[in-house]
């Protein structure tokens, strides 16, 4: 009865089902195509999603709290575009980079501040700050595009020794930060904790207002980061730049397996959501296959990945 219920817990853990499905989708792409494999092909579907894993991984640690911030794509319109104005203005590149990054950040703390201290929810008061960003990034830009001139690319076109892209660096090291923090941080174990009660991890002396402003904050950060890293690809910049990202950002966590309710999930998982959806893309892409079938595989797989994550809980039941 033991070993039934080890082998169960195996096959509905969402890390071992993730892996899995990445690894047959990965042997399927490569009979259709060899060149899936190649080296180049996986650098560039790691670098493609170098931008969505940073904003993931914030999104990663805003949900497992039980909360939610579908501001972040307007937030990267908004900082992209300060950085692209000012640097079209003839501005500092450092100053100008400083800038947009800063911006995130306030823009989290915004968000976190007014979910935190009205304890109203995150979803209203970010589709709110959604329009707030949006807006902004429209005055800013004159809803215009703005080159770079071809300054600040090395971040998002160059590679470290002329082998790995600096954008896959980037993502590397903060996923690996994020998942020092929740794994080993007391910080991290409040997350958890108010993501799966609230009110008992206030009562266990939690300060919870704190916490998710500082996580709001954190995610503002990364989110700031992830917009240095694509206006230095892109090279320019328009109050549209970060549309839809936020949605792709919450569909690889809840790929990765945190739920929607909060409390449980891994930076692992979000690593692994991030590759999945991006890999579903490259294969699709390789086939020559319609992007308009993605978003229907997309759904599909998101369903799939919900369902597997919470079999567990519905044999409780």
């Amino acid at each position: 009865m033991n070993n039934e219920k080890k082998i169960s817990k195996i096959f509905t853990n969402q890390i071992f089902f993730l892996s899995s499905l990445i690894i047959i989708l990965g042997i399927i792409a490569t009979i259709f195509n060899p060149r899936f494999l190649s080296l180049q092909n996986l650098v560039n579907i790691l670098q493609q999603n170098s931008i969505l894993g940073i904003v993931a991984i914030g999104a990663t640690l805003v949900m497992i709290s039980g909360n939610f911030d579908i501001s972040v794509g307007y937030m990267v319109s908004f900082a992209t575009c300060v950085i692209s104005v000012l640097i079209y203005k003839g501005f500092n590149i450092f100053f100008s980079v400083i800038i947009g990054f800063l911006i995130c950040v306030l823009c989290g703390l915004f968000n976190g501040v007014i979910i935190a201290k009205t304890r109203t929810p995150s979803f209203i008061i970010t589709l709110a700050s959604m329009s707030i960003f949006y807006g902004a990034s429209l005055i800013v830009s004159g809803g215009a595009s703005h080159s770079l001139g071809g300054k600040f690319s090395t971040l998002g076109r160059d590679n470290l020794f002329n082998v790995i892209p600096y954008n896959i660096i980037v993502m590397t090291i903060i996923f690996i930060l994020v998942y020092i923090l929740l794994r080993f941080t007391k910080f991290g174990r409040r997350i958890y904790a108010i993501g799966g009660n609230e009110a008992a991890a206030y009562l266990s002396g939690v300060d919870t207002d704190t916490t998710k402003i500082l996580i709001y904050i954190i995610n503002g950060a990364l989110v700031g980061l992830a917009s240095l890293v694509l206006v230095s690809k892109l090279g320019s910049a328009q109050p549209t730049t970060g549309q839809g990202i936020e949605l792709k950002a919450i569909a690889a966590v809840v790929i990765g397996g945190v739920p929607l309710t909060g409390g449980k999930g891994t930076a692992i998982g979000t690593f692994l959501g991030v590759i999945l959806t991006g890999l579903i893309s490259n294969i699709l892409n390789i086939l020559n296959i319609s992007a308009y079938y993605q978003q229907i595989v997309l759904g599909v797989i998101i369903i799939i990945a919900v369902i597997v994550s919470n079999i567990g809980g519905i044999r409780r039941k």
